[in-house]
């Protein structure tokens, strides 16, 4: 059977929503917003052959959350009521 070569660098395997997620600490519906912003600058994603999921090289995430830190909300819950 021939070895089937995708677009991946050796050592740069592609990671799923949900591995992005896990490993960057990120919700699926900001990581959404993030793909679906042109501006935003996040990696687009790479083919696998075989598959239909939308997978992303892991160096060119790890490289685009150490330039965009995250910034947590501010917590709502803790402010006192000005009425």
């Amino acid at each position: 059977m021939p070895d089937e070569s995708t677009n991946v660098e050796s050592g740069d395997e592609p990671m799923t929503i949900t591995e992005i997620c896990d490993e960057h600490g990120v919700s699926r519906q900001t990581l959404h917003k993030l793909r679906a912003d042109a501006a935003s600058g996040f990696p687009a994603p790479i083919s696998v052959p075989g598959s239909t999921r939308a997978v992303y090289p892991r160096a060119a995430v790890a490289a685009y959350f150490a330039a965009h830190p995250l910034r947590p909300g501010r917590r709502t819950d803790l402010q006192a009521d000005d009425k």
